[in-house]
């Protein structure tokens, strides 16, 4: 009985022995499989820095790059591949900041700074460098050059526009070569041709940086046209000058006063009849009464007929637009059928829209003719009064070019006063009425003969023709 038990025991203690041992095997697989962490932060750790060296002007990749790692008081290096990209393992413990150095020969170096964390990657910001030049000492001053203008072209006071051009010129040696620090010069700035409306240039007077160069500031007055600068340099009794910079001063914004607008023709020989064109210039001017800066907008609308709806004007402050004749046929309120008011709109400094208008008459065809008196019995010797009117089928003008004459037929007679007419280009109704004189020539011959008037009219408008007849003694 005893040694049974005593087997018994023995069997629980191998089966306890047996599981301890497999707890074991298993606890130091889960280890092996898993890194070993340092809960603590005071075992080192590696770390991967990766980055890139490239050309700072051009932005290629600089092969061979000396990069240096430093934290503390460690240093470590690596070089850039084809690509300009390196990497470097480095062990630390917790967190550390790196300064990264690179460098190579030809040019300066680049520093950056970069955050690094135990167990993890790091990229660092890329590194530029700089190509290095050499330069060797410049002689004495020679040429003067234009190097830089930040305009071309200003406008005048209170435009709204920028009112200051900043020039630099530069000063070279007999080689082209910039002059340097130990050979600067002062420069002296004039002013050529000029519009006089109060422009000026500081300073009147630069020395030359290590560059050669010298900048002055030309501010518009206020009247627009062209300025020429010139910057000239002593060198003991010999002057040296550069070519004359031109910067133009354009005008400011549209005034009212200095608005209109007219068109090619006034009478416009267009009345019922499609299609035909009929330039509208606008004119605009600013309040110191120059053309308004270029490509100022002005909007247009017409009561008759189409129209283009906008230009931009152009360095004389002037736009054309076209005028086509079609419906509506115009009619104004005041003048009457034919009559158009072509209007033209823009806005001024104070952001108010400004208008300027004109009349365009579209005349129609001749057909209003008339002659007083109808018959007539010229006495020996004496003359006879007439009256006649030619005008459109709205009783207007018709158009520049209409051309009218008076023909007299008959023995011993002859005509004189407005026989023969040239129409101008006129909306005036004045010239649809006229007057002539037939007068008897012959006071010996008191005999009745028959006399013939015809007043006939062509042109642009068309044609047609009127006739009378009576006697004379």
């Amino acid at each position: 009985m005893k040694n049974k038990n005593h087997t018994n025991q023995k069997l629980i203690i191998l089966g306890f022995v047996f599981i301890f041992t497999v707890a074991s095997i298993i606890n130091s697989c889960k280890l092996g499989t898993e890194p070993d962490t340092d809960t603590d932060g005071t075992d080192p750790q590696n770390v991967i820095i990766t980055g890139t060296v490239l050309d700072k002007t051009t932005g290629s990749a600089i092969e061979s790059a000396v990069v240096r790692i430093k934290h503390d008081s460690i240093e470590t290096g690596v070089t850039s591949d084809n690509l300009g990209k390196f990497t470097k393992t480095i062990s630390i413990i917790g967190s550390k900041e790196l300064t990264v150095i690179a460098s190579k020969e030809g040019f300066s170096s680049d520093t950056v700074k970069a955050f690094a964390i135990a167990g993890r990657e790091t990229k660092v910001p890329t590194l530029k460098l700089a190509r290095q030049t050499l330069t060797t000492p410049s002689g004495s001053a020679a040429s003067v050059i234009l190097y830089s203008q930040s305009v071309t072209k200003i406008g005048v006071k209170e435009s709204g526009d920028v009112e200051i051009a900043r020039i630099t010129f530069q000063v070279q040696d007999s080689t082209g070569q910039p002059i340097d620090l130990s050979n600067s010069v002062t420069v002296n700035f004039t002013i050529g041709a000029r519009p006089a409306g109060g422009e000026y240039i500081f300073p009147l007077f630069a020395k030359t940086d290590d560059n050669g160069r010298a900048p002055v500031n030309l501010v518009s007055g206020t009247k627009a046209g062209a300025v020429q600068l010139i910057a000239e340099v002593s060198i003991g009794t010999k002057i040296i000058r550069s070519k004359p910079v031109s910067i133009t001063i354009h005008g400011g914004l549209p005034d009212a006063a200095h608005f209109s607008i007219y068109p090619q023709s006034k009478n416009f020989p267009a009345y019922e009849i499609y299609g035909l064109t009929n330039p509208i210039t606008a004119i605009v001017g600013d309040k110191y009464k120059n053309p308004v800066k270029p490509e100022t907008a002005v909007y247009f609308t017409t009561t008759g007929g189409i129209i283009e709806g906008s230009i931009l004007t152009n360095s004389l402050g002037r736009g054309t637009v076209t005028l086509t004749s079609a419906k509506p046929w115009p009619e104004h309120p005041t003048l009457g059928k034919g009559f158009a008011t072509i209007t033209a709109s823009t806005a001024d400094e104070t952001y108010a829209t400004i208008k300027a208008e004109s009349i365009v008459l579209f005349s129609g065809a001749p057909t209003r003719m008339s002659i007083s008196p109808t018959t007539f019995d010229i006495p020996n010797g004496g003359s006879q009064f007439f009256t006649y009117v030619v005008a459109d089928q709205n009783g207007n003008p018709l158009a520049p070019g209409q051309n009218i004459t008076v023909s007299v037929e008959g023995e011993y007679v002859n005509a004189r006063g407005e026989v023969n007419i040239n129409m101008p280009d006129t909306h005036s109704k004045a010239w649809t009425q006229f007057s002539f004189f037939v007068a008897d020539t012959n006071d010996s011959l008191n005999v009745a003969k028959p006399v013939f008037i015809r007043v006939q009219t062509d042109g642009p408008n068309g044609t047609n023709a009127i006739s009378i007849t009576g006697v004379a003694r």
